[in-house]
């Protein structure tokens, strides 16, 4: 059976890891973008992608690994969660080494030769790079101990370390301040000392709290086979994630050089913080999909899917309507300088955001039945068509802000297939899926829009009381239109209930 109450504990320890890292993440990259200028600026952001081109497969090996976790806890095996873990880690291992080597070679021959990067600046680019490799490469080697943490949901402890991390990285942009030297390269070193600091801790936090989480010289082919061939067909999903993140970066970078990156490492900035109101929610509720998946109760995983698509869809629609209307003066406000097409970037960045909220019940769903071969390879052709129409639009001369447009309808089209697919796959029953997901939303966000629209062309104060009155405006549609009447009544139950014991403490 589903446990609400521990969805609940989890989300809301993640939410105030969430909320601290926001808040965090929106100061430090106003002082980053001064400190280090626009030139510099978009220099780290497209030197990581290098990186993270040869990493992408570990997304791959990541998703593998939970989800073998996730399915073997649900079975209750606890023999087969220390042999899949221990596997996870030595594959992780290995794949480690390879992006060592493929870095050090391709990329970086493509960093000091191809890539535009301007002029005097390439010596602090290769400084960068290295220790985006070690970074990378810590990410890896730790990313099976992070997937044992959320297979147990232990997301308080989770919560913790991430808000641990933001205030180290808050802490480094004061180092950077008063440094006297190069602050693009000791940027970049002091983000990868806090690297090697958070390992180090998920390491120790999983040998003590995780028996079952061990790792042992031998390997089980048979389980070692069920896992890469996952991640086999997942690296498809993974490749046109790569092509749709630092490919697309790549070629902005070609055709428009670092200024333009830097309003797109903006824009991702933005849609991550915009994301995480909702992946956080869908990280706690990620576990359950799979347990309830390996009891085979069909009915309550749909019912399941339909209310987290509903609650992921508001939980991010509060915040992006909003922001919709009052993105220039938020941005000047939030960064002073804002580099050109920053806030059409920022704009189409938070209609995408709307979109992989609806998605990410579907694909977890499908990722829950370890069968996703036909998926992947439908799924990751709509995801590459990012690459070819984006190229072939900079070749055009188009404006950059095509690259995002398109990004747009991609995902539109991507979220289509996945309901499809959980259709013929699993015979989701269309008709409760629109009606009991799709159809409230719908009546969420056009409202929304109207009523929102309405109030900015009536009322003129500013930017940061209006986006305060438009979230207080779009909650109460979601209130009184999104939710049906039993989640009313539980909804005022519980906030009773909040009160009442609040007094009782009091009194």
């Amino acid at each position: 059976m589903i446990d609400n109450r521990r969805i609940a504990k989890n989300t809301i320890a993640l939410y105030v890891r969430m909320a601290i890292a926001m808040l965090v993440s929106l100061f430090t990259s106003r002082v980053l973008l001064q400190s280090l200028g626009v030139e510099d600026y978009g220099t780290y952001g497209v030197v990581g992608g290098i990186v993270t081109l040869f990493a992408f497969i570990n997304g791959t090996l990541v998703g593998s690994i939970q989800r073998f976790l996730n399915f073997e806890i649900g079975k209750g095996s606890n023999e087969r969660v220390t042999q899949v873990f221990s596997n996870g880690f030595h594959v992780q291992v290995i794949f480690a080494g390879i992006v060592v080597l493929l870095a050090e070679t391709i990329g970086l021959y493509y960093l000091n030769n191809v890539m535009n990067v301007p002029q005097g600046r390439l010596y602090a680019a290769n400084w960068v790079y290295q220790f985006a490799i070690l970074t990378t490469v810590l990410r890896i080697i730790r990313s099976p101990f992070n997937a044992s943490m959320i297979a147990y949901e232990r997301m308080t402890a989770f919560a913790i370390i991430g808000i641990v991390d933001v205030c180290l990285k808050l802490f480094i942009v004061y180092l950077l301040l008063i440094s006297p030297f190069d602050r693009l390269i000791t940027y970049a070193a002091l983000g990868a000392s806090v690297s090697v600091g958070m390992t180090l801790f998920y390491v120790y936090y999983n040998n003590t709290h995780f028996k079952d989480c061990r790792i042992y010289r031998g390997i089980e082919k048979p389980l070692l086979k069920k896992m890469l061939t996952f991640s086999g067909w997942n690296i498809f999903g993974s490749a046109s994630l790569l092509v749709t993140f630092q490919g697309v970066d790549l070629i902005i970078n070609y055709f428009h050089g670092v200024a333009v990156n830097a309003a797109l490492t903006i824009a991702n900035q933005v849609y991550g913080a915009a994301y995480s109101l909702t992946s956080n929610f869908q990280t706690a509720f990620n576990p359950q999909i799979t347990k309830t998946y390996a009891r085979d109760n069909m009915n309550e995983l749909f019912d399941f899917i339909c209310r987290t698509t509903r609650y992921s869809f508001y939980l991010v629609v509060v915040c992006t309507i909003p922001l919709l209307f009052e993105s220039h003066d938020l941005l000047v406000f939030w960064l002073g300088t804002v580099p050109q097409y920053t806030q059409q970037f920022c704009n189409f960045m938070l209609l995408i955001c709307v979109v992989d909220a609806l998605s990410g019940p579907l694909w977890m769903t499908v990722y829950s039945t370890g069968e996703i071969k036909v998926y992947q390879i439908f799924i990751s052709c709509i995801l590459f068509l990012n690459f070819p129409i984006t190229a072939g639009c900079m070749a055009l001369g188009l404006s950059p802000v095509w690259a995002i447009i398109v990004r747009f309808g991609v995902s539109i089209l991507g979220y289509s297939y996945r309901i499809f697919y959980l259709k013929t796959k699993l015979e989701m029953p269309m008709k409760k899926y629109l009606i009991s997901a799709v159809k409230p939303c719908c009546m969420v966000f056009f409202p929304a829009i109207l009523v929102v629209a309405a109030v900015k062309q009536s009322v003129h104060l500013h930017a940061a009381f209006l986006t305060f009155i438009f979230i207080v405006t779009t909650g109460a549609i979601i209130l009184s239109i999104g939710l049906n009447k039993n989640e009313r009544v539980a909804l005022k139950t519980v906030i009773i209930n909040k009160f009442m014991i609040n007094e009782d403490a009091q009194g």
